[in-house]
């Protein structure tokens, strides 16, 4: 039962990298996830604190702040920051190297979130948890990468626009939680699928670039 939620992530990252990324890169992407595996504990725990600021009111729209504090904006927000710590942003590295970069360390970052949910829900599954948020996770694993280098370059409406986008994404994904409780599961699945596929379709195309190939004269 739990077995999606645990290892959903992880094993869609290593189909990703099996995927997109060239064989000179695996070695960087590797440690790239182990720093974001290095950044879970701090992010997980203010992750507790936002949500216990926010209650959490069962049975009404506004449940949909408490998960928005309680999980989908710390868990897009914080794996940026705390990127940060390991590595420069104005880096200069090839074509596609740097999303791809960040897409693992995203993913080591929130790798171990779903055993921890696991212990939170046990013994009183919740069908979100189990089903719906993996995707929600790998979502922000993909697309996040893109928002904070957008952050890292915006400037002006550019920029207060991602910012927009951030917050109206991951808010609307916080619906999920309030959509089952009123049996509309139709459109918890329905903003799911949209959000996993809008996130698939903006970010892959990045993580499939590659140096232009030298051509000989």
């Amino acid at each position: 039962m739990y077995f999606f939620l645990i290892f959903g992530l992880p094993l869609g990252f290593a189909l990703l990298v099996l995927d997109a990324y060239p064989r000179s890169e695996y070695q960087p992407a590797n440690r790239a996830f182990l720093r974001g595996l290095a950044s879970f504990i701090p992010i997980w725990l203010v992750a507790r604190l936002l949500g216990a600021i926010v209650p959490a009111a069962i049975g009404s729209f506004l449940l949909a702040f408490h998960e928005w504090a309680d999980r989908l904006l710390p868990y897009a927000a914080l794996p940026a920051l705390a990127y940060l710590v390991f590595y420069k942003p104005d880096q200069i590295l090839p074509a596609g190297a740097v999303p791809r970069r960040l897409t693992a360390f995203y993913a080591g970052a929130l790798a171990p979130v779903g055993l921890c949910e696991t212990t939170r829900v046990w013994g009183n599954p919740a069908p979100y948890v189990l089903f719906l948020l993996p995707f929600l996770l790998a979502a922000i694993c993909l697309v996040m990468p893109k928002a904070a280098m957008a952050l890292r370059d915006g400037y002006g409406f550019r920029l207060a626009a991602t910012i927009a986008a951030i917050l109206a994404s991951t808010f609307a994904a916080s619906l999920c939680p309030a959509l089952l409780l009123a049996r509309l599961w139709p459109l918890a699945i329905l903003l799911v699928a949209s959000i996993g596929a809008g996130a698939w379709f903006a970010a892959y195309p990045d993580l499939l670039r590659r140096p232009p190939m030298a051509i000989d004269e």
